[in-house]
């Protein structure tokens, strides 16, 4: 699935894509990663621009024909038209933000990101939430902002932008210089209204409302799903570790369905639920997304804002190396990565989470604490382990290489 990202590779930016380069020697040049604090300024008017003038529709998914929908995926489609009434996702009651901070790498400045979330339902009361580490069982719906090639990211197709480089000056097509009467950054020979008075002009069609013509516009937006670049309409496991961060950090506030009965053993996927489940579609930036790098199967431009409508059933929690500490209590620096220096305690590349002694010092890490599940949920909370600290020194056994003694 195009959500998946290499373990290692989740927050490593990436140096740089080849493009060619104009020379004669048909060279290959290194372009740079754009600065992430720009491109965060640059798409959030993007983002708040769609949930500004988009609506929403649940529409029912009958996996097994009977006329019983099994959950809703949600749709989205301008407000235009036939839709001029429709409240917008803005100004539906539904949305929340919530911010993440993390460091650009190359600029060592922090960066906060703001991500949109469409809370449709919060899930069970019952049921426990995720971390950001755990498995989920979900059904999903990704799609993109816009649907054309938009080389830079400002929501106007390359086809119809009066720059669509986004170097600050206008394009030439043929030796001719684009032009942009109205200032809107649509060329005035795709404009539906060049003349910047509202309404399409005269002789113009512009199916979709969006102020680019037809002709234009390759897709105009009568197709719900022509910006689906993944989905899932039968429940999958996701370990959240392997998905990109802004999944990750929306689904963390939303809870699985009552009466969950995990998969049988199988492992034919089936599994029995409540309708109760969590249910909510997040609108995230490429920060927090791909950025600079390509997503698998290459559906996702560089660059590019993301929407991920997800149906969460179930919570399994994750101890990757079965070390009986959970994955995200491995998380030393407490930045909700797992995957950093910061979290590697013998500093061997193999961070905590994934290995099994953490301070090399020849006793496994589960033998140098006691886990007791008191309550036999299957999840184990912090204070239902016992970590020791023989020689005083305020550093726990399985992080001290000095304290070594098993204690199971």
């Amino acid at each position: 699935m195009n959500i998946r990202r290499y373990i290692f590779a989740i927050g490593v930016v990436v140096a740089g894509f080849y493009a060619c380069s104009g020379d004669d020697d048909n060279g290959i040049e290194s372009v740079p990663p754009r600065d992430r604090a720009e491109q965060q300024a640059d798409e959030d008017p993007i983002i708040q621009s769609y949930l500004k003038t988009h609506f929403y529709t649940e529409v029912g998914v009958d996996l097994n024909n009977d006329n019983i929908p099994e959950y809703t995926v949600t749709k989205f489609d301008t407000i235009a038209g036939a839709n001029s009434s429709e409240t917008s996702i803005w100004d539906s009651g539904f949305l929340e933000t919530k911010t993440i901070t993390r460091e650009d790498t190359a600029t060592e400045q922090d960066v906060d990101y703001t991500i949109y979330v469409l809370n449709l339902n919060s899930g069970a009361a019952t049921e426990r939430q995720p971390t950001f580490a755990d498995s989920t069982f979900v059904t999903y719906r990704g799609e993109l902002f816009y649907d054309n090639q938009d080389e830079d990211g400002d929501g106007i197709p390359d086809e119809a932008d009066v720059d669509a480089d986004g170097d600050g000056q206008a394009d030439s097509i043929d030796d001719e210089v684009r032009t942009d009467r109205d200032g809107d950054g649509i060329a005035d020979d795709s404009d539906a209204d060049d003349d910047d008075v509202p309404g399409t002009d005269s002789g113009k069609t512009d199916s979709d409302g969006d102020g680019i013509i037809d002709q234009k516009d390759p897709v105009d937006n009568n197709d719900l799903d022509r910006k689906v670049f993944d989905n899932a309409v039968t429940p999958l496991w996701f370990d959240q570790l392997a998905l990109i961060e802004g999944w990750r950090e929306s689904i963390v506030d939303f809870k699985g369905a009552s009466n969950f009965i995990m998969p049988d053993p199988n492992g034919d996927g089936t599994a029995t639920y409540n309708m109760d489940f969590g249910n909510f579609t997040v609108f995230f930036p490429s920060g927090l997304g791909y950025f600079s790098s390509s997503a698998p199967g290459g559906e996702v431009p560089l660059y590019s804002p993301l929407i991920f409508n997800i149906q969460l059933y179930g919570v399994n929690q994750s101890d990757h190396d079965n070390d009986g500490i959970p994955s995200y209590l491995e998380d030393i620096d407490g930045d909700r990565l797992v995957f950093d220096q910061d979290d590697d305690t013998d500093a061997d590349t193999v961070p905590d989470y994934l290995d099994a002694d953490d301070d090399n010092d020849g006793t496994l890490t589960r033998d140098e604490i006691t886990v007791n599940d008191a309550n036999g949920d299957g999840f184990i909370e912090l204070d239902e382990i016992t970590f020791y600290d023989d020689d005083g020194d305020g550093i726990k056994n399985h992080l001290d290489a000095d304290d070594s003694d098993e204690k199971n």
